[in-house]
């Protein structure tokens, strides 16, 4: 089964032009990143350095319920 992640650059548009994925990761700031399930915020202000780890495992556990 797949899964379509989002993947967008600006907070100001990114939501909406992602909002057909199942998980988001959009830029939020300087170094920063939010992630989203589906239209959903599920995690704000990330470190980018961390922020793929984090969705990964967000993706992880989600997948597991």
């Amino acid at each position: 089964m797949g899964v379509k992640i989002g993947v967008m650059g600006c907070i100001v548009n990114g939501p909406g032009e992602m909002a057909d994925a199942d998980y988001g990761y959009v830029g939020s700031g300087a170094g920063k990143i939010t992630l989203y399930k589906g239209k959903t915020v599920v995690k704000r202000d990330i470190p980018q350095q961390d922020a793929v780890d984090e969705l990964v495992r967000f993706i992880e556990n989600d997948r597991q319920e």
